[in-house]
């Protein structure tokens, strides 16, 4: 946490209570609008009690305490590590797989709200959220596309081939994850139940060992 605030002055306790206010109520506000486009600096104090220039004592505006909310969302991805760093059989990875599988839909439960804003700004080229979002994802990644070089046999896929295969499950897991509240009541779209399983069985199936492929082992 940032140690002063935007006048240059010591944060103290009562200074970092206020902030932590201010991100709580914008936290909270994130779930109940449509759209961001609706947060406002002065909703955000209202809601957290706080008079409105108390937000500009600790943020330059509304992107600044969604860049905040990003950082802490984007950090919190320990079980997700702990799942991708657990034992596993080669033999039989589905039940790995969907353990994975299972936290990555848990982190995207507690964070959606701001982790679709996060991922619409980097997708727009804003350097900071880009940032954010490649720094929480790339150690997912890589150890996805251990797993798979490791289930499928180094002789048989190349480090290159098996991270396009975990940046691919990876960006398919994270698309549903964010969107799969809107698919219920949709009679051709699957459930959430059916996607995990669907997905977790893709990833076992990645690393499980297959003939190599032409030019890629």
């Amino acid at each position: 946490m940032k140690k002063t605030n935007k006048d240059g002055q010591a944060i103290g306790r009562k200074g970092a209570e206020s902030r932590a206010r201010l991100l709580a109520a914008a936290r909270q506000l994130l779930m109940e609008l449509s759209t961001a486009r609706k947060l406002t600096a002065s909703a955000i104090a209202r809601a957290a009690g706080l008079a409105s220039q108390t937000f500009y004592l600790y943020f330059d505006d509304v992107e600044e305490i969604l860049l905040c909310l990003s950082e802490e969302a984007s950090a919190d991805t320990t079980a997700i590590i702990e799942a991708l760093d657990s034992a596993w059989d080669t033999a039989a990875p589905q039940i790995y797989a969907q353990n994975v599988v299972d936290a990555l839909y848990q982190y995207w439960d507690r964070h959606r709200p701001i982790l679709n804003i996060r991922n619409y700004m980097a997708d727009r080229g804003d350097e900071a959220f880009s940032k954010l979002r490649s720094e929480s994802a790339i150690p997912i990644i890589t150890r996805i596309a251990r797993r798979i070089r490791s289930g499928q046999g180094e002789g048989r896929l190349s480090e290159r081939a098996s991270l396009a295969r975990a940046i691919t499950i990876f960006a398919a897991i994270e698309r549903v994850a964010a969107r799969y509240a809107s698919y219920e009541g949709n009679n051709f779209m699957p459930g959430a139940a059916e996607m995990k399983r669907a997905e977790a069985d893709i990833m076992a199936m990645l690393m499980s060992p297959i003939p190599a492929m032409q030019g890629l082992a």
